[in-house]
């Protein structure tokens, strides 16, 4: 079977429409205009009008560039004309490199540091600078458009990337349609979805660290009128991984059906299903032995510092929902995105506290049992009009989400919990049992309602963007008491207006500079010393001042974005000077930085990526005795990555495909106080596929591969966060598949 794309000649012209504003861009995303031959004259830019069909800019692109986004603005609008950096990694992408998670398909992004901490348990990245550690880690959290919820402690959802059609990165803040998000951006993930063209696939696969998985893809119509498609897409998963006494179990399904009544109506139901009994390991290991000199010796990056009897992972996750589009007029439009989502999680884990003499381990035992409900509803209604030369894109808005979660977790230390001998360790050791009675448990409850409405206004060759938001989100705490009592029962309000704006002009030859401002907020739990009043904290704000230029060169399947930002996070959660048990809302954290992003397919051969990220986070403002002026850890100044896929189409080769990648993650400060550092590494990935059937006609449809993660095998620690918290990176990790489509 041929290579599932082949977009330099054939689709062009598809794709140069698909990148016009106004009726270009319609006719690309409309079968039945598409077909409208291009002209001939030399080609004017039209105004931009975009017309309903936001979900349909997520369904399957060709290649690496992704020439429309949904989720920079909720309508379906082309990458070129939005004042704002949006990265797209595309289904194709994700096929090539073989990515075991969400994080690592983020390896090839701008301004993302995906693996700060590897992990297939859960995937925390950092955007733009900001990220965070533990329970408040910068999870990727939003799915299809809406927020995942989670847990209180570590019950947080995690999408396997075979189940997803893209990943986009919004970089910047994006609480003027999204509602509480960090000021450094937020990362969406894509279902896939069904489709009218029939697919069928299934793979076998087998790796290094004892990986078996096997996947299946289907989809297609239900129907001969095509009013009825279905898609059906699963995964089973079971590896060592390189961690002792650590596998990773998982099995998941997603099933999805759109009914399309008329050209004007459509409704996709989306569910999924996921089961992990073994999550793998996700604990750290301290800076002594590690990136610290230690007498003796260096840790193995297989190392594991808790116990076999004790350390468990158990999180089985669910959700249903459905997307609603319906087409009015030519001006109105209305959509709604519901999902309602479930999950349990039951975590065991050991962790390593202190070291004493430079090798004895002082551990932590922690258990934990949490479970949360979740509710995510948005409605939209978008309207398409001239006011004389102005064309307006105007997107109104009601969302609501609601989470409840209910978390039981108890931690012991001290005397009762055996030491760990970290060079010479001795597992199976008597762990006495750890139950959380009345006293650790915890109720939450979090309510938000926003509303907000967005013009994107084109003028001749401008574009305006310009958003507003008002939000109303309430956090209810209730703790118990050993006797059954609620011990507190506390309610935190947070009203807030956020808001954007930007601008964008459009040059002839495929040049876009633009210029942006926006605010964002997020909440902060909990509460301030009783002795202050114990009242609750205010929220987390943000706002960032961006400029950049990016380039479509006309007629050719590539685009690059250039981007400056400089960022200001404020109320962020700090020591009280005072009262220092308790934290006080009024740290500051600043980041500027400059992006750079390219891809093109340059012929039917060749696919590139290249990515460049200057960042310089501070925090600028902290209670804590030496660390204002200092750098944010974990992030280092410069990140830098490239790949490169080459197909041969003729000749002897023809069927063969080989892909390589470079990955540059330059050096970090390991603590908030700057005492010691992390070392920068360069790290190399690898991918050969061929296509039989190129060769073979009784053989169509099959293909075999072999992926390489870190080829060279280097032994390195990705980032610490403090003397205690180090991850390893992850080591060698060798694929090979054998893929049947038909």
């Amino acid at each position: 079977m041929s290579r599932r794309r082949s977009p330099s000649r054939s689709q062009a012209p598809k794709i140069r429409r698909a990148l016009l504003p106004l009726g270009a861009a319609i006719c690309a995303a409309t079968p039945a205009l598409a077909q409208t031959p291009a002209p001939a004259a030399p080609l004017a830019l039209p105004e931009v009008e975009v017309q309903a069909t936001a979900w349909r800019a997520w369904e399957h692109t060709p290649g690496y560039v992704a020439p429309v986004t949904t989720t920079g603005s909720k309508t379906d609008t082309p990458l070129i004309e939005a004042p704002q950096s949006v990265g797209v990694v595309t289904r194709d992408q994700i096929d090539d490199q073989a990515p075991q998670s969400v994080a690592q398909a983020l390896r090839y992004t701008a301004g993302v540091l995906p693996e700060i901490r590897p992990s297939a348990r859960y995937d925390s990245v950092f955007v733009r600078g900001f990220g965070g550690q533990g329970t408040g880690a910068a999870f990727v959290n939003f799915l299809d458009g809406l927020r995942q919820g989670r847990g209180g402690g570590f019950g947080v959802p995690n999408v396997d990337p075979w189940l997803l059609e893209r990943i986009e990165v919004l970089r910047g803040p994006a609480s003027v349609l999204y509602g509480q998000t960090g000021v450094g951006g937020l990362v969406n993930l894509v279902s896939r979805r069904p489709s009218a063209t029939p697919v069928h696939e299934v793979r076998l696969e087998a790796g290094t660290d004892g990986l078996l998985q096997t996947m299946f893809d289907f989809g297609g119509p239900l129907t001969a009128d095509n009013t009825v498609q279905y898609r059906l897409t699963g995964i089973v998963r079971r590896a060592d991984t390189q961690y002792d006494y650590t596998p990773e179990e998982r099995i998941a399904i997603a099933p999805a059906i759109t009914w399309r009544p008329t050209d004007n109506t459509t409704l996709t139901v989306l569910a999924s299903y996921q089961h992990d009994p073994e999550g793998g390991f996700y604990n750290f290991v301290p800076a002594t032995g590690s990136v610290l000199p230690n007498r003796f010796g260096r840790l193995p990056s297989g190392f594991f510092g808790g116990d076999p009897a004790y350390n468990r992972f158990n999180r089985t996750q669910a959700s249903v929902g459905y997307q609603l589009e319906h087409r009015f007029d030519q001006t109105w439009t209305v959509r709604q995105n519901f999902r309602y989502s479930h999950i349990d999680a039951e975590v065991n884990v050991l962790s390593i506290q202190s070291v004493t003499n430079d090798r004895i381990g002082n551990r932590s035992a922690t258990y934990l049992s949490d479970h949360a409900n979740t509710f995510a509803l948005d409605n939209q209604a978008q309207a398409t009009f001239t006011t004389g030369p102005v064309r307006h894109t105007a997107l109104f808005g009601v969302d609501w989400f609601r989470n409840s979660s209910r978390t039981r977790q108890a931690t012991v230390s001290g005397a009762t919990i055996p030491t760990l001998d970290l060079f010479r360790p001795v597992y199976y050791q008597g762990i006495p049992p750890i139950s959380a009675g009345l006293a650790g448990l915890t109720n939450q409850e979090l309510d938000q309602v926003g509303f907000y409405a967005q013009d994107q206004i084109a003028v001749d060759r401008w574009r305006f963007n310009i958003g507003v938001r008002y939000d109303n989100a309430r956090i209810g705490n209730t703790a118990h008491l050993a006797d059954g009592r609620n011990g507190s029962q506390r309610s935190q309000l947070d009203d807030e207006v956020t808001w954007r704006v930007g601008a964008l002009y459009l040059f002839d030859f495929g040049l876009a500079p633009y210029a942006s401002y926006s605010t964002s907020f997020l909440p902060n739990t909990g509460t301030q010393a009783s002795d202050r009043g114990g009242g609750t904290f205010d929220p987390t704000t943000g706002e960032q001042f961006e400029i950049g230029v990016k380039y479509q060169p006309p007629g050719m399947s590539s685009f690059i974005q250039l981007a400056g930002f400089h960022i200001r996070q404020e109320n962020v959660l700090t020591q009280d000077p005072v009262y220092t048990n308790s934290q006080i809302a009024v740290g500051e954290i600043r980041s500027r930085g400059i992006e750079l992003e390219g891809r093109a397919t340059i012929n039917e051969n060749l696919d590139l990526i290249g990515t460049y990220t200057y960042i310089d986070a501070e925090i600028t403002r902290s209670n804590t005795a030496g660390v204002s002026g200092n750098r944010v850890p974990q992030v280092p100044n410069h990140i830098a990555s490239g790949w490169a896929n080459y197909r041969f189409r003729e000749g002897a080769l023809r069927g063969l495909e080989l892909g390589g990648g470079v990955r540059y993650i330059g050096s970090t400060f390991g603590n908030d106080t700057n005492t010691f550092k992390v070392g920068d590494v360069t790290l190399f990935d690898a991918a050969i596929r061929y296509d039989v059937g190129a060769r073979f006609e009784s053989l169509r449809g099959l293909e075999l591969a072999v992926n390489a993660q870190n080829l060279g095998d280097r032994d390195y620690v990705s980032s610490c966060s403090s003397a205690t918290a180090c991850y390893f990176g992850n080591r060698r990790l060798v694929i090979g598949s054998v893929r049947v489509r038909w």
